[in-house]
């Protein structure tokens, strides 16, 4: 398997970052949902529910890294073809869907930093405190909690049209779109 895309693969490289990418955006969903319902009405309950809070930013912060240099890699790295049989409706629709996808695995971090800095709590990136982003500000924190749920139920949304259009692919138009960002290598790799 190549380290680089091809004119029809994905490389090694794109393939660890969409499928890691898809783990820790998978359970920094599930986390927030979680956390989010648990009672803080004791010190201990207080600690647990925090300590995920501290987590939660932690992998918040590691994302956003990480979707910076997926975009570099993307940009020095182009990506393979699309199949001739896609009108050029679909093939803007499929490049549309990945900039939606880049720009809310950008953006939720960005707001989830922007929301503890206006509430005046600390992001911590695996125990380093980051320094925050705006001054405390109790508006604009209410503004950027609902801009980074808002944003969870989008990359919710546009990750089931993604698997969804993929899925289409592979079962009715019987193309190599889902393939070429498979784990397993093609039967003539």
């Amino acid at each position: 398997m190549a380290i680089k895309n091809t004119d029809t693969s994905y490389g090694n490289i794109a393939k660890a970052f969409h499928w890691g990418m898809f783990l820790l955006l998978l359970g920094m969903v599930l986390l927030g949902s979680y956390m989010h319902e648990l009672p803080a009405d004791t010190p201990a309950q207080m600690g647990y529910k925090f300590g995920l809070y501290d987590y939660h930013k932690s992998f918040g912060i590691l994302i956003l890294v990480l979707v910076i240099f997926r975009l570099g890699w993307r940009m020095i790295n182009p990506v393979p073809k699309m199949p001739d049989t896609m009108s050029k409706i679909e093939n803007l629709s499929a490049h549309a869907m990945h900039m939606l996808l880049y720009v809310i695995m950008f953006a939720q971090p960005l707001f989830g930093w922007l929301m503890s800095s206006y509430a005046g709590r600390p992001v911590k990136f695996f125990g380093l405190e980051l320094p925050a982003l705006a001054d405390k500000d109790k508006a604009m924190g209410d503004i950027f909690h609902e801009a980074h749920e808002i944003a969870a139920l989008l990359l919710v949304v546009a990750f089931f049209i993604h698997v969804a259009a993929a899925l289409f692919h592979h079962y009715v138009r019987k193309d190599d779109v889902m393939e070429r960002m498979s784990l397993r290598p093609k039967k003539s790799e």
